[in-house]
């Protein structure tokens, strides 16, 4: 990618999506000038990635469910009646795209980097994905089933500043310094802060849903973190109440707002405002952290999970008859340790009651729990072409049209490392004009511990 312009972005997203589907799904997609109205039903799934740094936005994938369930089939080989695994593969296909499209940007000289996939699912939701740049749409059929590819991103001046500057930290040290970070009292603090300040309205913690509340037609704000720390925040009304804050917000009476629009404003300007605060804190704990922009989701049935989130909170405000719901997570790397009595105590307390989280059973084996952690950790995959030793005397000669002698013999296969260690040999292989590395050996169990130590 030489610039980011809609023709490099499409060229990118085509070239990764057909690859995709050709070689892990065997499904060929026919590229579409025009996609119907109607063409994904109701019932179905978008994947959504979000770009922070140097160019902000998202790339989000629109599939029906049925197409979604043939995806999964192919990818697994198996019969898909398990939506949490339709959910993963549509969440791996997203993240593919977006983080090939990430690595074009990257190379093009914008520092960026893409959040957890998160799946919107449901029959009745519309997404407005963000406000910072127009969406560019392409779309694909493969047999009878069409699928779509959303992005909506631009360049932002400096904003890669940060990420790039941010030192090398091990997961331990991030998961040191998110720990460090009282997420459930910023939230709870900050809506608040935010409701009194901005809204004049003074809301109140509460513990638990009212009885007497129906989850309507609704509008929900969301934003997501990327760097060190990755995760996702939501905050939900319904579209009643969307209204009344608007008019808050503007100074208006209720039956003068006359545009969608100014109530997605707002509830993008909030969700920005609660979302930065948490974010500034994840700063000052010492966390390379950017923020999306906002995204907004209106429906009346349908539901926003992010994947490989292993930390998650609901939190529940009222004001007068009204029930705001805030929700947010972020991943860890790394075990885990259960929370035990002694741990739920010291918990932070809040007058309004013990946290949301505070007695939850966890959800599934430990061992899945083990295993998704272990299938979601990312790898840094080296190709070494070779090595040598100069002296100081010798590096400080070098210039411009220098060779450097590698002790690697011409022909000889490249060792290939999976985070320093060895773990495969191969040789160099230019296709379509790029190099590659094809895989000729796999070292053995025994080869690999002995790397290790």
């Amino acid at each position: 990618m030489e610039k980011f312009t809609p023709e490099a972005v499409a060229n990118s997203v085509n070239n990764t999506i057909s690859e995709t589907f050709e070689t892990m799904l065997e499904m060929s997609l026919e590229v579409m000038d025009q996609v119907p109205e109607d063409a994904l039903g109701k019932d179905r799934l978008v994947g959504s990635v979000y770009f922070g740094g140097a160019v902000v936005g998202v790339l989000s994938i629109h599939v029906s469910k049925v197409f979604a369930e043939q995806i999964t089939s192919s990818m697994l080989g198996t019969e898909a009646d398990d939506l949490e695994e339709i959910k993963d593969v549509l969440g791996e296909l997203t993240n593919i795209v977006a983080g090939n499209l990430k690595t074009d940007m990257v190379n093009a000289g914008l520092a960026c980097v893409i959040s957890t996939p998160s799946i919107t699912l449901g029959t009745d939701f519309r997404i407005d994905p963000t406000s910072a740049a127009p969406v560019q749409r392409m779309g694909y059929k493969c047999g009878e089933h069409y699928l779509l590819v959303d992005v909506a991103a631009k360049e932002e001046a400096g904003a890669g500043d940060q990420l790039a500057e941010s030192a090398e930290l091990s997961s331990e040290e991030i998961n040191d310094k998110i720990n460090s970070v009282d997420i459930r009292a910023a939230v709870i603090n900050s809506v608040i802060d935010v409701f009194y300040t901005m809204l004049s309205m003074e809301v109140e913690h509460i513990k638990e849903i009212p009885p007497d509340f129906v989850e309507g037609e609704r509008t929900v704000g969301t934003v997501t973190f990327a760097g060190d720390v990755d995760g996702l925040f939501n905050i939900q009304v319904n579209d009643d109440f969307a209204r009344l804050m608007t008019a808050s917000m503007l100074g208006m009476e209720v039956d003068e707002i006359e545009s969608e629009e100014e109530i997605n404003d707002v509830i993008r300007e909030l969700s920005n405002i609660i979302g930065g605060n948490l974010k500034s804190q994840f700063i000052d704990a010492g966390l390379a952290c950017v923020l999306s922009p906002p995204s907004i989701t209106k429906g009346k049935d349908f539901r926003i999970e992010a994947l490989n989130i292993l930390e998650t909170d609901k939190f529940l405000f009222s004001y007068q008859d009204h029930t705001i719901i805030v929700e947010a997570g972020v991943k860890k790397e790394g075990p885990q340790k259960e929370a035990g009595p002694e741990t739920q105590e010291q918990a932070p307390e809040h007058e309004d009651g013990p946290p949301e989280s505070a007695g939850q059973e966890t959800a599934g084996p430990e061992t899945e729990q083990n295993l998704d952690f272990i299938l979601n950790i990312p790898l840094e995959l080296t190709v070494e072409l070779g090595r040598t030793k100069k002296k100081i005397t010798e590096l400080l000669s070098l210039g411009q049209g220098s060779v450097v002698a590698l002790k690697q013999l011409e022909g000889e296969p490249v060792d290939i490392l999976v985070n320093d260690t060895l773990i495969a040999r191969g040789q160099v292989v230019l296709e379509n004009e790029k190099y590659g590395i094809r895989i000729l050996e796999i070292i053995s169990r025994k080869e690999r511990l002995n790397s290790i130590r």
